[in-house]
């Protein structure tokens, strides 16, 4: 299984985990995560999509957070 690449929509920085620890790092409720344009709902789905075949070959899978906007 590939590592993930971290990246916070609007920041220089990212992080390099294995996908067992992306589970303590992402934060699928305050922000939309996404993999190649793709909206994931919750730690299950992002380790089904980076077990995909197109992926499993891969160094790193590209993962970004983006904060979700909330407004009234």
């Amino acid at each position: 299984m590939p590592k993930l690449l971290i990246k916070y929509f609007g920041d220089p920085g990212e992080e390099l985990c294995e996908p067992e620890e992306a589970k303590y790092l992402l934060d699928f409720s305050g922000r939309v995560v996404v993999i190649d344009g793709h909206k994931i709902h919750s730690y299950e789905e992002l380790l089904k999509i980076v077990n995909q075949e197109q992926y499993r070959d891969q160094e790193f899978v590209e993962v970004i957070q983006i904060p979700a906007i909330m407004g009234g």
